[in-house]
């Protein structure tokens, strides 16, 4: 049986503290059969390994299999705790973490619970770079941006790819048919497909997949076929639009109790740009016309 190093280390301490799995268990509050879930391959909520720690006499180390994680070391000791986990567990399970990282060193969320109840939007902004985030029971993520010695801009593209973006589906139907290439599985659709389901001309959506295609957002794919040639379109940016449509959500609502802000920031977010020939920025791949 796969054991993990946590349950392992949960019952080498238990049974070295002369401690029944009941015991322990009311200690933590909880039943005796979940400390033996925790040593026969399950792992405790994480709110909970420093009371385990505790009631054990050692150190939250120990418990990781560790007499000692260091900086130079806890990046062993992460991915080894991450993949002890059930797999439909570690994704919620790394964002988590990083919540618990993120409260400790900015004492102003300190305040926000690991349960909340409410959306709270929260931003921390310092000169070294920002994070934004939503810390949620419906939903809990983390986007972390540390600052380019160059600046953030160096990351974008011309503002005339942005502002061709925004005008593309801003357009009658647009955003309709991109979610709707996001709502089936990850394979080609004809335009006539997506025209039906649409219920808008085959001539508009053509025009809508050619633009999204410029500006590589579905990938065109020509097939020979007994009944001729046929043009199928796919999704190319697998997974951005939640990303994408959640922070234009976080844009466009205002600020309210609901929201943190920590903003230590002492220099401008973004930096002035030389501006070149025809909008374009120097260092910058656009996307092609």
């Amino acid at each position: 049986m796969n054991y993990s190093i946590i349950g392992e280390q949960i019952q080498k301490y238990r049974k070295a503290a002369k401690l029944t799995q009941k015991e322990l268990g009311e200690a933590l509050g909880v039943s005796s059969s979940a400390v033996s879930q925790w040593e026969t391959g399950g792992t405790p909520d994480i709110s909970l390994i420093p009371s385990i720690a505790d009631r054990l006499g050692i150190t939250i180390n120990h418990l990781f299999g560790r007499e000692d994680i260091t900086e130079s070391n806890i990046q062993e000791a992460l991915p080894h705790y991450i993949a002890s986990l059930p797999e439909a567990k570690r994704l919620k399970e790394i964002c988590r973490l990083m919540w618990a990282a993120v409260k400790t060193e900015i004492s102003s969320l300190n305040i926000i619970s690991d349960n909340v109840s409410a959306n709270y939007n929260i931003y921390c902004g310092t000169n070294d770079g920002i994070l934004f985030g939503v810390d949620s029971e419906k939903t809990s993520f983390i986007s972390l941006f540390p600052e380019p010695e160059d600046g953030y801009d160096s990351l974008f593209v011309d503002n005339d790819t942005y502002r061709r973006l925004f005008a593309a589906l801003s357009k009658p139907d647009a955003l309709e048919l991109l979610m709707f290439l996001y709502q089936r599985p990850p394979r080609y659709s004809t335009s006539n497909i997506i025209a039906n389901h649409l219920r808008i001309s085959p001539e508009e959506t053509s025009a809508l997949l050619s633009e999204f295609e410029r500006l590589q957002l579905v990938c065109k794919l020509e097939l020979d076929t007994e009944n001729g040639d046929t043009t199928v379109y796919k999704i190319n940016a697998f997974g951005t639009i939640v990303p994408f449509l959640y922070t234009a959500r976080m844009m466009v609502e205002h600020y309210s109790n609901k929201s943190l802000i920590a903003d230590k920031r002492e220099t401008p977010l973004l930096r002035k740009r030389e501006q070149v020939s025809k909008g374009k920025l120097s260092g910058r791949d656009a996307i092609p016309t």
